[in-house]
């Protein structure tokens, strides 16, 4: 006698120790049939198996179950005698809205439905299949019958007889529409967030000039105002205490020259009037006194003025670069070369140090994150601009690299 497991509704809970009574009496059932036995006799062993065999359903049917609960289309077509499908799942219908029969009816229904802009390719594909045997494996759109254009991604394989000859094809097609729209919507929202990046940029470029431009006209004026009047002062005849004046006119020098160095770190007014070049020489003389570094600057002779936006780019990233290495390498040393190709213009700095740790640079080229903000900051200007952005370190040292195109130059 069959013991079968207590039936339970779908909603009904099952605890640890509901299921722990389930799969025991499910346990001792499959033991019990299958276990040898020493009393047991030949017929009652014939009897059982006649039993497994009445209560299971027929192979073909088990197929047909298996391949019908499939969430995907599958198919299968001859080739002996052209190309004609002999079998498609009924998840045709729930897909494109046409029945099986419908479906089978014609031949190349399957060539019919894709996608007008799919088709070309969808043909060098299949092409490609017939003629060397490799499996296809792409993503089209195919129209169904109401005007929906759904997304499948298709796997099919040829058959072939021994001698050689095409037999049959048979594939598998599952419905990734949703799957698509999620990635249209990402890059949708990942093409916004480029565009508010580019947006920041630009209004924080703007921003440092209005502040550059505030100290100097303003900030800088007033100090610049009050030397003057410390100077007509020690000429009618000096303040009583001579050492505190000598600071203070000291303290006041020092003042304007930071306000001088701040404003122009901000925005270089070199950026402006002669441009990249100027600018980026100012920059390293400055920043090789300040920070001790030896830095090397090759810039080619023939490199004129460039368009605002690559000029800003280029300055950025030969700034935020340097910031780093004085910052982090730990090198003595930095190289920076300017290479002016047929349509663009590459900026490399080089340097010396410790290199970045693999599993932070790996970590920044899969998801951008890891290796600070300054380093997407880069690569995001770059990327406005149509160029790309490349880090190369290890433990000789690190090359941070950037390209801008240009476009075709006479």
């Amino acid at each position: 006698m069959r013991h079968n497991p207590p039936r339970r509704e779908p909603d009904d809970p099952v605890t640890p120790a509901d299921a722990e009574v389930i799969l025991g009496e499910l346990a001792s059932v499959f033991l019990k049939n299958h276990s040898p036995s020493s009393t047991s006799t030949e017929g009652s062993d014939r009897q059982l198996q006649a039993d497994v065999d009445t209560d299971l359903p027929r192979r073909e049917s088990l197929y047909k179950l298996l391949i019908e609960q499939i969430p995907a289309v599958v198919f299968i077509a001859y080739l002996d005698g052209g190309i004609g499908e002999t079998y498609v799942s009924p998840q045709v219908e729930t897909a494109l809205g046409f029945t099986q029969e419908e479906w089978l009816e014609d031949p190349i229904r399957w060539y019919r439905q894709v996608h007008p802009d799919d088709k070309e390719r969808w043909s060098v594909d299949a092409a490609k299949m017939f003629a060397t045997g490799t499996s296809l494996r792409s993503s089209y759109r195919v129209i169904a019958r109401d005007g929906r254009v759904v997304w499948f991604q298709c796997e099919i394989r040829m058959i072939r007889r021994e001698d050689g000859r095409p037999w049959f094809i048979h594939g598998v097609g599952f419905d990734i529409s949703d799957l698509k729209r999620t990635e249209e919507e990402l890059q949708q929202y990942t093409a916004a967030l480029h565009h508010l990046s580019s947006r920041l940029f630009r209004l924080q470029d703007e921003e440092r000039r209005r502040i550059a431009r505030e100290l100097h006209d303003s900030l800088g004026q007033y100090l610049s105002a009050l030397k003057i009047n410390l100077d007509m002062l020690e000429q009618s005849g000096g303040p009583p205490d001579s050492r505190f004046y000598a600071e203070t006119q000291e303290l006041i020098q020092k003042c304007i020259a930071e306000t001088r160095t701040l404003s122009h770190l901000l925005h270089p007014p070199l950026l402006d009037e002669m441009g990249f070049r100027s600018a980026a020489q100012w920059y390293v003389d400055g920043f090789a006194k300040r920070s001790g570094i030896n830095v090397t600057l090759n810039i080619p002779a023939e490199l004129e003025r460039l368009p605002d936006p690559v000029e800003i780019a280029l300055f950025r990233v030969l700034q935020e670069t340097l910031t780093n290495v004085h910052r982090h390498s730990r090198s003595s040393a930095a190289e920076i070369q300017v290479v002016l190709g047929k349509s663009d213009v590459s900026l490399e700095v080089k340097d010396y140090g410790c290199g970045i740790p693999p599993s932070l640079l790996e970590r920044f080229e899969q998801t951008g994150t890891g290796a600070g903000i300054g380093f997407a900051g880069m690569r995001e200007r770059a990327r406005e601009l149509g160029g790309y952005f490349q880090i190369r370190s290890d433990d000789h040292g690190t090359s941070v690299s950037v390209t801008i195109p240009l476009g075709p130059r006479l």
